[in-house]
């Protein structure tokens, strides 16, 4: 199973003040844009590194199924915004995806990334996720903080 990393961003009080003069769904609105900025840098960096695994004999790159989506109800259940990185389809097995009818979803072909991530016993993982979130914690979270500013002068 997938580990889920979560972190906060601290010292934003002024920013976080100024926000709380707006309506909620303008709020909201900033705030999502402010984070898909983050999302996308470490979404950008896990295809490049994917990219370097990809297997030109599978039917799809895994690379291109790699997408920052925003979880709506995760983040109602949070009281925030919750975004997520990852690779289109989610970690299905193989047999689920052969056995739903209902799912066209491109990504039910790719599902087999989570082996190269995680690896099995026969071979070793090539991680592409976890490192891509690791060596752009900082560039995320500045270019959050950025975006979130850039968001609120427009604004006001």
């Amino acid at each position: 199973m997938a580990d889920e990393v979560k972190f906060d961003i601290n010292g934003l009080d002024g920013v976080l003040t100024k926000m709380r003069t707006l309506s909620p769904k303008l709020q909201k609105k900033g705030l999502v844009a402010a984070v898909r900025k983050g999302a996308n840098i470490v979404r950008d960096d896990a295809r490049n590194r994917a990219k370097q695994f990809d297997d030109p004999s599978t039917p799809k790159p895994i690379w291109r199924e790699i997408v920052t989506r925003v979880n709506g109800r995760r983040g109602r259940q949070e009281g925030g915004v919750v975004m997520q990185v990852g690779v289109r389809g989610g970690a299905r097995s193989e047999k689920s995806n052969r056995s739903s009818n209902a799912s066209n979803d491109a990504g039910s072909s790719v599902w087999y990334w989570r082996l190269l991530e995680f690896g099995t016993s026969k071979m070793a993982a090539q991680p592409f996720m976890r490192p891509a979130l690791e060596s752009n914690v900082d560039k995320a979270t500045d270019a959050i903080v950025t975006e979130l500013n850039r968001q609120l002068d427009e604004v006001l």
